[in-house]
């Protein structure tokens, strides 16, 4: 008996983590895909390529979104920037970050200094430098919100073909792709 009260003990308390996570993620959610305008760091040329899925998705979800790369020209018929600098608005833009760890935090840091309104981290994007960043009060200090996988993905995980760039339906490693299709 005493065991079942601490086994109930110890679930309770996760139960109720897992709910506030699980709420500060709606509410971020809600906070992203409120901005008026989107921009994709990563997108491409490449189909193939995560951030070109991505970038796609929220055009065909009607949102006014634009790619960043500066190594393309172009995706999907309109002009990438070249920099977030290039952002016209960036307090009142969202942008879903596509990259890899190392140029995630290069772009953390100047998203930073803009004073982007909200950043998605896809899965696959972050290490634990970029997750140490993001709870920095250097990121947070203009009010910039985030949302991020609950776990880093080694460098193993993100270049094996078996270990997709996006776990639809995994509430700990939340992408926008799933997420828009859940909200139509």
């Amino acid at each position: 008996m005493l065991s079942n009260h601490l086994t109930l003990l110890c679930v309770v308390p996760a139960l109720f983590v897992a709910s506030k996570a699980s709420a500060l993620l709606e509410s971020n959610t809600k906070l992203f895909l409120s901005a008026p305008s989107f921009a994709v760091v990563g997108a491409s040329n490449d189909e193939s390529k995560f951030g070109t899925i991505v970038f796609k998705a929220m055009l065909e979800h009607g949102m006014d979104v634009v790619p960043v790369n500066p190594f393309v020209a172009e995706s999907h018929g309109i002009s990438c920037l070249h920099s977030l600098d290039d952002i016209v608005d960036p307090a009142h833009t969202s942008i879903s970050i596509v990259t890899q760890p190392s140029v995630t935090l290069q772009i953390l840091r100047q998203a930073s200094a803009l004073g982007i309104f909200a950043v998605w981290l896809q899965p696959g994007a972050e290490d634990d430098a970029v997750l140490e960043f993001i709870a920095s009060p250097n990121a947070t200090a203009r009010g910039t919100s985030y949302i991020h996988s609950a776990e880093a993905l080694s460098l193993e995980a993100r270049k094996s073909n078996e270990t997709p760039p996006c776990l639809a339906g995994d509430p700990a490693k939340p992408d926008l792709i799933s997420t828009l299709a859940r909200r139509g």
